[in-house]
């Protein structure tokens, strides 16, 4: 499938000088991402902002809806766990996966993991699909 890209999305664009240019990789079943936070990415001394953290999250789970549905996705509502801490300089894996779906509405799971395999921060969300034609209003 074409991916359309959105240069400036602060997660994801390659022409935003402030964003996080995350990358990201495919297979059937998850979106994958690797990410490395820089001193400017901190809230305490050493330890990635939280705020953050929910952006890497939320931009997985809409990626990989993207990529598998064509199709932008919007965040309905998002839990998140912050179980411990993502260090600066540290990377992180980025895992995003489909839960379940029912027509547009979608439950996406994402995680933060670290080198040790420890999930720092995980989300469970629900996505709204963009409308693909006039027979999916709702």
């Amino acid at each position: 499938m074409q991916e359309k890209e959105y240069t400036w999305c602060f997660a994801c664009g390659k022409d935003n000088p402030i964003g996080l240019k995350m990358e990201f990789t495919m297979d059937a079943e998850e979106c994958v991402a690797y990410f490395t936070p820089r001193q400017e990415h901190q809230s305490y001394d050493g330890r990635m902002h939280g705020g953050l953290i929910s952006v890497l999250l939320d931009e997985i789970m809409g990626h990989y809806l993207f990529v598998t549905e064509g199709r932008p996705a919007y965040t309905a509502k998002m839990e998140l766990r912050y179980r411990q801490p993502v260090m600066i300089g540290e990377t992180v894996k980025c895992v995003g996966r489909r839960l379940k779906q029912k027509g547009r509405l979608v439950e996406m799971q994402g995680q933060i993991i670290t080198k040790d395999g420890i999930v720092a921060a995980e989300a469970v969300a629900k996505m709204m699909l963009e409308e693909n034609n006039a027979s999916e209003k709702q």
